[in-house]
């Protein structure tokens, strides 16, 4: 049993010990406020830090993106810059291209013209040095130059002359020209299939080695009844209708198997001009179709008699040529294809004395000619 003055000892004790105890109470109280005023300060301070970190951040954006497009600013700038420098260079070529085109052209144009004028004066003296030569040749001379490069022509004493074998020329461009009938004409009187390539033989045999009997039969198959004269009539009509004015078909050419005819309307005749006229459009392929002018141009170039206008000219040069002659006249007319110019000379000479003095003059006036325009 305890003793009663010990009681107030054990209360001191116990008051003490929840002093205590509530000290540290309080003690634990203010440490956890004080580390919960320490993290709320942490967080606020993180988040400040964060703000500021992201501020910059999108300041940094801000800045790489005024840098970005400044830098493409530049570029843009520049690549203009070089655009438009290279568009100018690009605008200063082609301007320059073009004036030296144009400087080009005008050069051209005006040796162009200088050429033109020189061919011009070339055939006034050329007519004048032809004039003066034929008066001491023999004969009466007929003779027509025409410069295809640029067209001047000339002629002296133009005039209708008996033409011999150069009819023939004409009989070939109307037989191109009524093909078709001739054809059938043939036909009918052959018949058999075999027409085309017996008027293709009358043609090389009349043109190339001047058969008078395929001229003779050629003018008769213009005839559906194979008459002469009504076939010189039909060749007749297709020369006024081609502007061959001095030019007609009559009469039968010989020595030939068939026996003369002729329509009485005098005898065959034809000019220089129109002998000329009839080469140019040979030449330019408008005598009759383009077809048709090349096959005659072949016909001419495969002539066989070259002692004429041929024996005038350089070595190596084509002429399609024909050529006519009796023991009164001397023909011949061609297409020169010079190695400058090409040209047509017809020269057809009646009241001769001389053969030989002929044929060696012919090779003198081609010669000049051929010199003066090549």
């Amino acid at each position: 049993m305890e003793k009663p003055g010990n009681i107030p000892e054990k209360d001191g004790e116990k008051e003490m010990e929840d002093q205590e105890k509530r000290k540290r109470r309080r003690q634990s109280r203010e440490r956890q406020r004080r580390e919960a005023e320490r993290r709320e300060a942490e967080r606020k301070k993180q988040e400040r830090i964060e703000r500021e970190r992201i501020r910059r951040k999108k300041q940094v954006y801000r800045q790489m993106g005024i840098l970005t497009a400044a830098a493409v600013l530049l570029i843009l700038l520049i690549w203009g810059g070089v655009t438009i420098r290279a568009e100018r260079r690009e605008a200063a070529a082609q301007a320059a291209a073009a004036a030296a085109k144009e400087q080009e052209e005008r050069e051209q144009q005006l040796a162009e013209q200088q050429a033109e004028e020189a061919m011009g004066t070339a055939m006034e003296e050329l007519q004048e040095d032809l004039e003066a030569a034929v008066l001491d040749y023999d004969g009466s001379w007929s003779v027509y130059v025409k410069e295809l490069e640029y067209d001047n022509s000339f002629s002296i004493n133009n005039r209708g002359i008996y033409p011999a074998s150069l009819i023939k020329l004409f009989a070939m461009a109307a037989t191109y020209e009524n093909m078709e009938q001739v054809l059938d004409n043939e036909t009918d009187y052959l018949g058999s299939s075999s027409a085309k390539e017996t008027i293709q033989t009358l043609l090389e045999n009349m043109i190339e080695i001047s058969d008078n009997e395929a001229y003779n039969e050629l003018v008769r198959l213009q005839s559906s009844s194979r008459d002469f004269t009504e076939g010189c009539s039909i060749i007749n009509e297709y020369l006024q209708e081609n502007g061959y004015v001095d030019t007609g078909v009559h009469t039968t050419l010989h020595p030939a198997a068939s026996s003369s005819v002729k329509d009485g309307l005098g005898d065959n005749v034809t000019s220089v001009e129109d002998c000329g006229k009839l080469l140019e459009k040979i030449y330019r392929g408008t005598c009759g179709s383009q077809e048709d002018s090349g096959e005659m141009l072949h016909l001419l170039l495969n002539q066989e008699n070259t002692l004429k206008i041929p024996g005038g000219l350089p070595d190596g040069i084509e002429v399609a040529h024909k050529t006519g002659e009796t023991t009164e006249v001397q023909h011949d007319v061609g297409i020169i294809y010079g190695e400058k110019t090409d040209f047509i000379l017809c020269i057809m000479i009646d009241d001769i004395t001389s053969e030989a003095n002929v044929y060696s003059q012919i090779h003198e006036l081609t010669e000049t000619v051929y010199d003066a325009l090549n």
